[in-house]
């Protein structure tokens, strides 16, 4: 079978031939139909100025997450990954004919870019948490002495919101509450974190024993960083591809689906009993201004 369960895993957990190659190109292929979708849809953005913002829509978390451990990014260490912002901002904005944009646009291709784009985000949840674990994990607080907490978790959430903070500022990006990037860079990274790490902790021990006690959650993977790398990879993709609008939309959110649907509902009653409320209202004034006309008519002709 191609899709076999060993080839899922194999795929969530980027473990497959090319796989940098395969990820890095469809974040950047992301990063550019992003712009030409939105600020450049009208095609007269200066070409550097789209390049720049593709760029930084891609890659902001690999461009200036590493600057806090004082690391160098991976963008001026690797070649590939500029490389490929290259290559696919050439590829939607200069084929002839707008055949690149096109054949980004076909739902199939958009589908795969966010697959690749999501695998891209998963690995890097993984990969940052063990930079900054590596960093603290000789110097955890005194309140939880197993494993650092906050500074592996925040990195790495922060490494999902860095493209958000740079397109829409600090304040647009926070002002409608927790945006959803946070909210998976809080979860995902939280869970690889303690079930990765968190070895003698009881937060991790727990995780770990669920997991043990129900076997068939681990699908057989008995490596527990390789089933949190397989989970998050799962997770994130399957709420990048809802969040398509060709599905449910940018707005949908697992972590809050359940009350912002009561909400929705209770917003529609009290539009549809305030619509009710003015049209009985309309009516009896309008059954009021008819009986007055007619008694003023009577009394004309008396």
């Amino acid at each position: 079978m191609i899709f076999s369960l060993s080839s899922i895993i194999s795929y969530l957990s980027a473990s497959f031939p090319y796989a940098a190659e395969y990820q890095s190109s469809l974040m950047a292929l992301q990063g550019a139909m992003t712009v030409r979708n939105g600020l450049n849809k009208n095609g007269k953005m200066p070409w550097f100025h789209a390049f720049c913002q593709g760029v930084v829509l891609g890659y902001a978390g690999a461009l200036f997450t590493p600057l806090w451990m004082g690391n160098p990014t991976p963008m001026l260490s690797n070649d590939m990954n500029i490389a490929m912002c290259i290559l696919s901002f050439l590829f939607v904005n200069y084929i002839p004919f707008g055949i690149g944009r096109k054949i980004c646009n076909f739902l199939p291709v958009k589908i795969l870019v966010v697959s690749g784009a999501q695998l891209f985000r998963s690995m890097g949840i993984a990969k940052f948490i063990t930079i900054a674990h590596d960093a603290f994990k000789h110097n955890p607080s005194e309140y939880y002495p197993h494993t650092p907490v906050f500074g592996p978790i925040l990195l790495a959430t922060i490494l999902g919101n860095m493209g958000a903070f740079f397109a829409k500022g600090f304040h647009g990006h926070l002002k409608d509450g927790m945006p959803y990037p946070f909210q998976n860079g809080l979860f995902c990274a939280s869970f690889y974190h303690f079930l990765v790490n968190d070895q003698e902790g009881p937060i991790g021990n727990f995780l770990r024993s669920l997991l043990e006690t129900h076997p068939i959650l681990t699908l057989g993977i008995k490596d527990y960083a390789l089933f949190g790398k397989v989970f998050i990879g799962a997770f994130m993709q399957i709420v990048g591809i809802l969040q398509m609008p060709e599905f449910l939309g940018p707005s949908f959110s697992p972590f809050h689906i359940l009350s912002s649907g009561r909400t929705y509902k209770i917003k529609v009653t009290q539009a549809n009993v305030s619509k009710n409320d003015t049209i009985r209202t309309e009516k009896n004034n309008n059954n009021s201004n008819n009986g007055k006309s007619r008694k003023q008519h009577k009394k004309k002709k008396n």
